[in-house]
């Protein structure tokens, strides 16, 4: 059981702790309810519609009720011929469409600003999905670190001569330093995309600093790998800043780190920030075979909040065939959302060449997911044909 560590920002509620409790005693699964209240005072009426919905799939999911998940699609808008590609995709290969889509405000185009068209049809593109009720939306923040003078992917991880004391200055609100002034400034820009998402009635699972304990050969993120208080700092930082400063009262906040197998990523309950700080509990996971190992999802369990696979590579739903056997992780593990990263929907990720598992056999494992109904439609799908009513959650 992966529980969340007692720290004075991340104490765990009574019944969170009697739940672990009965768990370490092996007296069973935990059956306690997922709390409806958002880390957001006062969320907008459809930010606790939506939030109300993941609740009460997960508590399904806990408690014996009807099993169903969420499926979602990333989207690269700045590697997309246009906003929304491979949500469009995901369609056009299976008949349906996702029933959330996350797109990002970063990592930006190699100038000094986040300002580029693809954000502002991402903003677009995800506001239309949620007023004409085919979908629930998000947003990650690939952020450069604070102060870089060029917005880029290689200015997302750490940097050579970043010392010993410098994310302390990235944090010092006290002495308002230039690298936190830095930070705000950066902040300030998905802010103001969020605003608009705010002012038309949208609601947005917002993904920041995720993947915080990732290590071994890939390089950390710039907020990675540091002491835990001070990455809980920068969170609650960021999380004060949009909703008592920005007043956005729209945002879930979603947690999300990195497999932590020991190997690719290391524990992640120390960066925990805290449940009045994090809306829902997630995981990116890009290896071990397509019957993900249940280390995760019965980890997350412990912070009873909903759970997601924020990123993953291998959809969850395969019928066997000639080349593969039966798999559903979404019987075994019904994720609340469960959500497929940008092009590694049909190539392997960050390359050009197909992604066996997702593709072979005429998309197999791709129409299996979308299509997966029993009694009952097990998977919660978008667009037009949805296979839940979205419209309610206006």
């Amino acid at each position: 059981m992966h529980v969340p560590r007692s720290t004075p920002s991340s104490f765990p509620s009574a019944v969170a702790l009697l739940a672990a409790l009965v768990l370490c005693l092996g007296a069973g699964p935990a059956r306690a309810q997922v709390s409806r209240t958002l880390s957001t005072p006062g969320p907008t009426a459809q930010a606790q519609k939506v939030y109300n919905l993941l609740t009460d799939l997960e508590n399904n999911s806990r408690n014996g009720g009807t099993k169903q998940t969420i499926m979602g699609q990333h989207c690269e808008a700045q590697k997309e011929a246009y906003a929304g590609e491979y949500w469009v995709k995901v369609g056009d290969i299976s008949g349906r469409r996702p029933g959330f889509v996350e797109f990002d405000f970063g990592p930006g185009n190699y100038r000094a600003t986040y300002s580029e068209p693809y954000v502002d049809y991402a903003v677009g593109f995800a506001r239309d999905r949620f007023i004409y009720g085919e979908g629930i939306v998000g947003f990650s923040f690939h952020q450069s670190y604070p102060g870089a003078s060029v917005k880029s992917w290689p200015n997302t991880f750490r940097q050579s001569w970043m010392d010993y004391n410098w994310m302390g200055r990235v944090i010092n609100w006290q002495a308002n330093t230039a690298e936190y002034q830095a930070l705000l400034r950066d902040l300030s820009f998905a802010a103001d995309k969020l605003t608009i998402l705010r002012d038309a009635g949208v609601p947005v699972l917002f993904r920041p600093f995720h993947e915080m304990n990732k290590k071994g050969s890939a390089s950390p993120f710039w907020w990675a790998n540091h002491d835990p208080y001070q990455y809980k700092q920068l969170w609650n930082i960021a999380h004060d800043y949009l909703v008592k400063t920005r007043g956005l009262k729209n945002l879930i906040f979603v947690w999300s780190p990195y497999e932590w197998d020991g190997t690719y990523g290391g524990d992640a309950a120390a960066y925990y920030p805290g449940s009045d700080r994090v809306d829902v509990v997630a995981v990116d996971i890009y290896h071990g075979n397509p019957y993900f190992p249940a280390q995760f999802y019965t980890g997350l369990g412990g912070y009873n909040k909903p759970r997601m696979v924020a990123e993953t590579d291998k959809l969850p739903v395969r019928w066997g065939d000639s080349r593969y056997g039966t798999v559903s992780e979404l019987d075994a593990r019904p994720w609340a959302i469960y959500s497929v990263w940008g092009d590694s929907l049909v190539y392997n990720l960050g390359t050009t060449s197909p992604n066996d598992w997702n593709v072979s056999s005429n998309h197999k494992a791709i129409k299996d997911t979308y299509g997966y109904y029993g009694t009952y439609w097990r998977v919660l799908t978008g667009g037009s044909n949805a296979t839940y009513n979205w419209g309610a959650l206006r």
